[in-house]
C-alpha cells in the first residue's frame, strides 16, 4: 500500500501499471486494496484502485466543495466566477488578513478586497495544533491552499492557480491528472455534494432544487439585506448597480418576510408614538395616590406620586418617563418637550395645565399668521389638531382656564428654539 501511495504522490501510477502487477479479479487482490477500491465492477476495477489510491494523497473537486460553500457565504461581495478565478497571485496573507485581487471577466472589472482575521475563540496555543484554525476567510483560504499546495507540487503546471484537484483522466480513465476546480463534471457538482452524503437534505430540512451555488450568494445578499436594512442604493453596494440588485436579489422569499416583520415592527412603533395625551380630572389628580387609580392611567404608584408632586412637570404637562421619550434615543432625557408633549404618549394632563395649553394654542395660531400654510401645517399642523381635540374632551374645565390665561395667573415658558428655529 505504502508503495502504490508513493507512486500515486509522484503521478507515475496508471491502470496499465496496476493490470501488470495485481491479480485481473478484484477478489484475489489483497483485502487493503480491495478495502480502498470497494467493491468495483471486475471490468473497472483498475480505474476504480487508481482514483482512490489518487484520492488519499490529493484532493478532489469533491473535497473542494466544503471550502467553496463556506467562503461564498462568508464572502457576500464575490461572485462564484471571482472565487473560482482566484490564482495564487490573486492572494496575499497579511499580519492582520488576506487581500485578494477578485476579477470577474464578464463585466472587464478588477477589485481589491481586503477581509480581516477574526478574534480567535480558542487560546493562542491550542490554535497552533494541526486542524485547528479559524472559520474566517483568511482561516478558510489558508486551509484550501494548504489542502491543494500537493496537486501545485505534483503538476508544476497548475502552480499558479488556487484551486485545483486531481481527477481521472485519459482515455477509459486510464490515469490521474491535476487539473483547475470547474465543478461541472458529473460527480463533482455541487447538487453530487449535496446528495451524496445526505440525500438532499441537512439536519432534517430539504435543501429545494435546483442545487445552485449562485443561491448562496442570494442568500448572503438576502442575510446583508435584512441585517443592514436602509435603501436599496445602500444594500446594492458597490458590487451591483440598483437595478440589478432589485431585479436578482430584492425579491428573495427571506427578504420579503422579514422585511414584512420589520414594517410591522415600524408600524407598531408609529402607532405607539402616535398614542393621545392622557388627561386626568380633578376627582382623579386628588386621588392619584391610589394603586387603582394610578393603574387605570397607566402608571407606576412611584410616578404617580412622583407626577402629583410635580417632580415631572416638563413645562407644559407632566411626562410618565422623561428617559423614555419615544422621539429621542432611549435612556437619554427627552430633548424635544414641550414642543411635542401633545404627541407623546407619556404626556398626561392635569386640568392645572389647561391654562398654559391655552396659550400654546393661542402661540400657534400666531404662528399660522406668521408662516406660510404649508409650513405652519408642517411644523404646528399636528399639534393644533391635538389641542382641539383635548379642548373638546374637556369642554367642562375650558372656560375657567381660558379666563385664567386672560388674566396673566398662567405661565407659558417656551425654549429659544420654538420661538427662533421654528418660527422663521
Amino acid at each position: 500500500m505504502a508503495n502504490l501511495l508513493w507512486a500515486a504522490h509522484a503521478t507515475v501510477l496508471d491502470t496499465a501499471l496496476l493490470r501488470a502487477r495485481l491479480p485481473r479479479s478484484p477478489k484475489a487482490w489483497p483485502a487493503a486494496l480491495r478495502e480502498v477500491a470497494g467493491e468495483p465492477a471486475t471490468k473497472r476495477a483498475p480505474q476504480t484502485l487508481l482514483a482512490a489510491l489518487a484520492a488519499m494523497v490529493f484532493p478532489r473537486e469533491i473535497d473542494l466543495q466544503p471550502f467553496r460553500v463556506l467562503l461564498l457565504l462568508t464572502m457576500d461581495t464575490c461572485t462564484p466566477e471571482e472565487l473560482h478565478d482566484l490564482g495564487m497571485e490573486d492572494v496575499e496573507f497579511t499580519d492582520g488578513g488576506v487581500r485578494l485581487r477578485q476579477t470577474k471577466h464578464r463585466a472587464a472589472r478588477t477589485r481589491h478586497r481586503r477581509y480581516a482575521d477574526a478574534p480567535a475563540t480558542v487560546p493562542e496555543r491550542e490554535a497552533e495544533y494541526p486542524g485547528e484554525g479559524r472559520w474566517d476567510v483568511p482561516g478558510l483560504l489558508r486551509r484550501l491552499v494548504a489542502v491543494t499546495e500537493p496537486v501545485r507540487c505534483a503538476y508544476p503546471d497548475l502552480a499558479e492557480w488556487l484551486w485545483v484537484a486531481v481527477e481521472p483522466a485519459g482515455t477509459g480513465c486510464a490515469r490521474v491528472a491535476g487539473r483547475r476546480a470547474g465543478f461541472v463534471l458529473a460527480g463533482r457538482r455541487f447538487t453530487d455534494w449535496i446528495t451524496r452524503d445526505r440525500g438532499g437534505a441537512v439536519g432534517g430540512a430539504e435543501i429545494t432544487a435546483p442545487h445552485d451555488v449562485r443561491r448562496l450568494r442570494k442568500t448572503a445578499k438576502i442575510t446583508r439585506t435584512v441585517v443592514l436594512g436602509g435603501a436599496v442604493a445602500d444594500l446594492a453596494g458597490d458590487d451591483h448597480h440598483v437595478e440589478v440588485f432589485r431585479r436578482h436579489y430584492a425579491h428573495g422569499t427571506t427578504a420579503h418576510v422579514l422585511a414584512g416583520r420589520a414594517l410591522t415592527g415600524v408600524q407598531h412603533k408609529v402607532f405607539a408614538s402616535l398614542t393621545r395625551p392622557v388627561f386626568a380630572d380633578e376627582e382623579t389628580v386628588a386621588d392619584l395616590a391610589e394603586p387603582e387609580v394610578a393603574a387605570a392611567l397607566g402608571l407606576e404608584p412611584g410616578v404617580a406620586e412622583a407626577m402629583r408632586d410635580e417632580q415631572l412637570d416638563m413645562g407644559l404637562v407632566n411626562c410618565r418617563d422623561p428617559f423614555g421619550s419615544p422621539h429621542s434615543p432611549q435612556g437619554q432625557v427627552c430633548h424635544v418637550a414641550p414642543a411635542m408633549c401633545m404627541l407623546c404618549r407619556n404626556a398626561v394632563v392635569f386640568p392645572a395645565h389647561l391654562p398654559r395649553l391655552v396659550l400654546l394654542a393661542e402661540h400657534i395660531e400666531m404662528m399660522r399668521i406668521r408662516l406660510a400654510p404649508q409650513q405652519w401645517q408642517a411644523i404646528w399642523g399636528r399639534q393644533a389638531a391635538a389641542l382641539a381635540q383635548l379642548f373638546e374632551e374637556c369642554a367642562e374645565s375650558m372656560p375657567a382656564a381660558r379666563r385664567e390665561a386672560e388674566e396673566g395667573r398662567a405661565r407659558l415658558d417656551l425654549p429659544l428654539g420654538m420661538r427662533t428655529e421654528y418660527d422663521r
